[in-house]
């Protein structure tokens, strides 16, 4: 797909949203494969830390393990940002950090909404999800390594699949939000950690995402490609942002990847 660059985004010509964020690297385009592509090229090509890539809508958009994020035109703010830290980062929990900062600014910015955190990346509003988080680091043109973070929040979601009304969630549907003041933000969120971000969550960060935490006690299955889902109840998040699984049978495990199932409670 041929990625066509546009004057203006959300109502914002790009020329306001260069002034309103501080930074002159901020790519809008219309329609494209996927905005985290698109900045991966960007990067390759130079694109300092701090550069920002919006669309109105992507073809490709994708979640962990190549899952699609659907990304119909207008229906949602779909940005990712290139940030290029210095030091030893690549094993910070940097999707942890990303979505807690872009959960608590969403917070403040719209108390109605009141946004939560599914482990490994997902941002949860009763119940049902309203966006997502995708980390992804390559090696830049001068052979440091490169962080790329994309996030997809919904603002509507009438044009999304059948399958997945029930389960989706927009912005829209609890309080009135310009997509320009949700993309502001979004784009807090991440900058509050990612530019230099630690090896371990702090005691500050831990105490945070216990209160966000959407998973904490609830009944879950692991879910894996090696083996039956495993049940058993979720204890929170390590500092290295692992999650906390108590098994119905066994001890206290970390789990450092993968995905899980809410369960039914049963009495």
């Amino acid at each position: 797909m041929t990625r066509r660059r546009v004057k203006s985004w959300g109502g914002v010509p790009v020329a306001e949203l260069q002034d309103r964020w501080g930074r002159e690297s901020v790519h809008v385009y219309g329609d494209i494969d996927s905005t985290m592509d698109a900045a991966r090229d960007l990067a390759a090509a130079g694109a300092p830390g701090g550069a920002i890539v919006m669309s109105r809508g992507q073809s490709a958009g994708r979640g962990r393990a190549e899952a699609r994020f659907h990304s119909p035109r207008d229906a949602g703010v779909y940005l990712t940002m290139i940030f290029r830290p210095e030091g030893d980062w690549v094993r910070s929990p940097v999707t942890i950090l990303a979505g807690l900062g872009v959960a608590t600014e969403l917070r403040r910015a719209f108390p109605d909404l009141a946004p939560r955190l599914k482990w490994p990346n997902d941002l949860i509003v009763r119940d049902r999800k309203l966006g997502g988080i995708l980390a992804e680091t390559m090696a830049g043109d001068d052979g440091a390594d490169v962080l790329l973070i994309g996030v997809g929040v919904n603002l509507d979601t009438e044009h999304l699949p059948a399958d997945l009304q029930g389960r989706v969630v927009g912005v829209r549907e609890l309080c009135e939000a310009a997509p320009v003041d949700v993309a502001d933000a979004m784009i807090r969120g991440l900058e509050r950690w990612l530019p230099d971000p630690p090896e371990a969550l702090s005691e500050e960060q831990l105490d945070e995402l216990d209160r966000l935490d959407w998973l904490k006690n609830q009944r879950i299955a692991l879910v894996g490609p090696d083996h039956d889902p495993v049940p058993g109840r979720s204890a929170g998040l390590a500092p290295d942002g692992a999650l906390l699984f108590r098994p119905d049978r066994g001890a206290l495990r970390r789990v450092n990847s993968g995905s899980v199932e809410v369960l039914e409670e049963t009495s």
